[in-house]
């Protein structure tokens, strides 16, 4: 994708090319990116991408409760102190998807993480289109998440709401 330039940290959307200027309100290297994202810009938020009170999940796998990492407060917001926002994702790996140009990361976040019960395995897609919008071609980019609780046989239940964080982009070039 041409238009495009990710980061395997948070598979954080860093360039998206319009006319020749990047309309990504967000930082220029990777390295900026872990120094001052303090408010998430770009990132792939989970496991839940909110506020869980308290940092505990009450009443799962048969009325168990865990305690979560807190990091706002007495609360967990984006998924902890080192949510998957911050984790370094396998990818971008090319491929086709649904017959359009695409690249795909994936993370493995294991039983335990921060607290949360079970692994899971997020996969993250973004596809890049261009459309005819009424005569005029415009660049479309789409993303898909899909979560897959992984290892045992009897996987645990677990908890999971996953967004892009913040990807906030400048028009008007």
């Amino acid at each position: 994708m041409s238009n495009f330039t990710f980061l395997p940290q948070g598979a954080i959307i860093q360039e998206f090319s319009v006319n020749g200027h990047n309309i990504v309100q967000g930082f220029q290297t990777a390295d900026q990116y872990k120094q001052y994202n303090k408010v998430y810009y770009g990132q792939t938020i989970g496991r839940v991408a909110n506020r869980i009170s308290g940092a505990k999940i009450q009443s799962l796998n048969k009325n168990q409760s865990y305690t979560l990492t807190p990091n706002n407060g007495p609360n967990t917001l984006h998924g902890g102190k080192h949510g998957w926002g911050e984790q370094l994702f396998k990818g971008p790996k090319p491929l086709r998807r649904n017959g359009k140009e695409s690249v795909q990361f994936t993370y493995l976040s294991p039983d335990g993480d921060e607290g949360f019960p079970g692994a899971v395995e997020l996969r993250v897609w973004y596809t890049a289109s261009e459309e005819d919008d009424a005569g005029k071609k415009v660049t479309i980019l789409d993303v898909e998440y899909e979560v897959e609780m992984v290892g045992d046989e009897n996987p645990e239940e677990t908890a999971v709401a996953v967004t892009n964080h913040r990807s906030d982009f400048t028009f008007g070039l």
